[in-house]
């Protein structure tokens, strides 16, 4: 049984099994043909080289927002431990630098993804939306009730308070975008993560001022 054969459904089924979509390459090793997004040769079972391809397909999910943590962490680690296997049995430097490309790439994706406001902001890129500016303006009418409580917040209880409304504000910024997403609204998603932003820069800074007091 070839590498390519384990898990296949389990472990991101599009990155492990490569399957295709009309483009192919040859395996660097037995010049096989194989999907330009096989991760392994399934014929000689060799690892194939890292490719440029989006964090979600990278993870074996489809482009969404809705990712729950579980299943999300569930996949990176199942997907490390192939590569840290497949490392461990690597023969030669070419082979150890192309898993250790595939665990870097890896990590990388878990880390925009696994964090919701990176992963909010990674879809409106590759969805190519990019008018943040209108999305900034945008949240300032909201935005100043909370900067001029946090400003005006003399003594620990008035501090907590905003940081409790800031972080009430961040659990409806995320059902927003949630909500943006799924119905493709980029212009609502960007409105709703530019305002996450800001609450959790509100929330940082409230937490910080209650720990100078």
């Amino acid at each position: 049984m070839h590498r390519s054969d384990i898990n296949v459904t389990e472990l991101a089924p599009r990155v492990l099994s490569g399957v295709s979509l009309g483009t192919t390459c040859a395996c660097w090793v037995c010049q096989n043909n194989l999907s330009t997004r096989a991760v392994f040769c399934q014929d000689c079972g060799t690892v194939q080289p890292s490719r440029a391809v989006d964090h979600f397909t990278r993870l074996g999910f489809e482009r969404r927002f809705d990712l729950a943590h579980s299943e999300l962490g569930g996949r990176y680690d199942a997907l490390r431990r192939v590569f840290l296997a497949e490392r461990a049995a690597a023969k030669g430097p070419r082979q150890q630098q192309i898993v250790s490309e595939h665990l870097s790439a890896l990590e990388a994706a878990y880390g925009v993804l696994a964090d919701p406001a990176r992963r909010a902001e990674y879809i409106l890129r590759l969805a190519d939306y990019t008018d943040s500016e209108a999305a900034n303006a945008a949240v300032e009418p909201y935005m100043a009730e909370f900067v001029d409580e946090l400003n005006s917040a003399a003594d620990a209880v008035a501090i907590d308070r905003v940081a409790h409304k800031a972080r009430h504000g961040v659990e409806l910024a995320l059902r927003e975008l949630a909500g943006a997403f799924r119905a493709q609204n980029y212009e609502q998603a960007a409105i709703a993560l530019a305002r996450l932003a800001r609450l959790e820069d509100i929330a940082a800074t409230a937490r910080s001022r209650r720990g100078d007091l």
